[in-house]
């Protein structure tokens, strides 16, 4: 069940999981609960033909998805993506609506996680509850991955400029407008590029007069984002509030560029053994300019050899699997068994996640 449109880290992840799947012999369906939604009468059938449901968020598409996995006796997944606890809070949410998320978790067949902060985060909103079995529960994290980024690309002219990049939504929650004074921190030769739209761009625009006019600070809005694009920058910088596994960050490192991001756990929980030196030591301008000023100044050997050890840590084929573990797992509990070779027809995956492009998916920078 699905309700992503448009650009954003979820939809990203489910296009690599939707490809992935089908090349190990899944059959997935997308069946939109929002935009395009078909009648109550079709979303039956559609889960009657399917084995398994999948939630792509663990907000409206859930709702539909373990209702309907009800009804129709199939199991259900829910993707719980970013840190749940705090995009609540953030919300102000009622207890009464934590109350209804609750009963929900508890009813899916299995709830994944895509970082272990993301896990963290739901323990913390279902504490106090009667908690999904701890073997319901688990950690599949997103993938560092973006086309093309494996291509050796011609070197970059020598240049004077340190290019910098952000991506994402200019909204609150991603702070973009820490990066203005971060940005005056850092040596004149660095210039940042902000790729994105949002409710923020006119504070950017009002508050970066003097960066845009010294052509130190390029807003380019939304722009779909590739390989060339992070490519073009010395760093990616993020500065989020919260964040459950940022694509950003991956796809950046499967680029190789590196991140340099706030001390968020999401960013520890990516960058903390391997690559330290790019995690800001708190939430400010200052700390995150240093932050920018260590990860320019590492050996390029030394630099290198942390992305290459995150791109190994994050291979697309490793989260591909694990996916296909947790549902063949699921089908076996239910009595269907593995798929015996080509004489079997292919699995039936049905990704049910409902869009809402005004909401958690939608980023004005082609990723979220």
């Amino acid at each position: 069940m699905t309700e992503e449109s448009g650009v954003g880290g979820v939809q990203t992840t489910l296009h690599w999981l939707e490809s992935g799947l089908a090349e190990r012999g899944w059959q997935v369906t997308r069946l939109p609960v929002r935009q395009g939604r078909p009648s109550l009468w079709a979303c039956w059938q559609a889960a009657r033909r399917a084995q398994v449901l999948v939630a792509s968020n663990n907000f409206r598409p859930a709702y539909a998805a373990v209702a309907l996995a009800w009804l129709a006796r199939r199991p259900s997944v829910v993707w719980v993506h970013g840190p749940l606890h705090e995009v609540l809070q953030q919300a102000g949410t009622s207890r009464l609506k934590i109350g209804w998320l609750r009963t929900v978790y508890q009813r899916a067949s299995q709830l994944v996680c895509a970082s272990q902060t993301s896990y963290d985060s739901l323990l913390r909103v279902m504490a106090g509850a009667r908690c999904a079995a701890p073997q319901n529960l688990s950690v599949i994290r997103n993938p560092a991955v973006l086309p093309g980024a494996g291509q050796d690309d011609a070197a970059m002219p020598a240049t004077e400029v340190m290019a910098l990049g952000f991506v994402g939504r200019l909204s609150p929650e991603k702070q973009p407008l820490q990066l203005l004074p971060m940005l005056r921190l850092l040596p004149a030769a660095c210039q940042l590029h902000v790729v994105g739209d949002g409710e923020l761009m006119g504070a950017m625009r009002s508050a970066g007069q003097d960066l845009l006019a010294q052509g130190r600070l390029h807003l380019h809005g939304q722009q779909t984002v590739s390989a060339q694009t992070y490519r073009a920058w010395r760093a990616t910088v993020l500065c989020s509030r919260y964040e459950g596994y940022p694509m950003t960050a991956l796809e950046s490192l499967a680029c190789g560029v590196p991140c340099v991001s706030t001390p968020i756990p999401a960013m520890q929980e990516m960058l903390g053994t391997q690559a330290p030196l790019w995690l800001a030591r708190d939430d400010s301008p200052a700390a995150l300019a240093q932050a920018v000023q260590r990860c320019l100044a590492q050996a390029p050997a030394e630099r290198q050899a942390a992305i290459d050890l995150l791109q190994q840590q994050h291979r697309l084929e490793a989260f591909v699997q694990a996916w296909d573990q947790v549902l063949t797992r699921l089908l076996q509990r239910r009595g269907k068994g593995l798929k015996q070779g080509p004489k079997q027809g292919p699995r039936q995956g049905h990704v049910a996640v409902q869009t809402d492009a005004s909401r958690d998916d939608t980023s004005s920078g082609g990723r979220s």
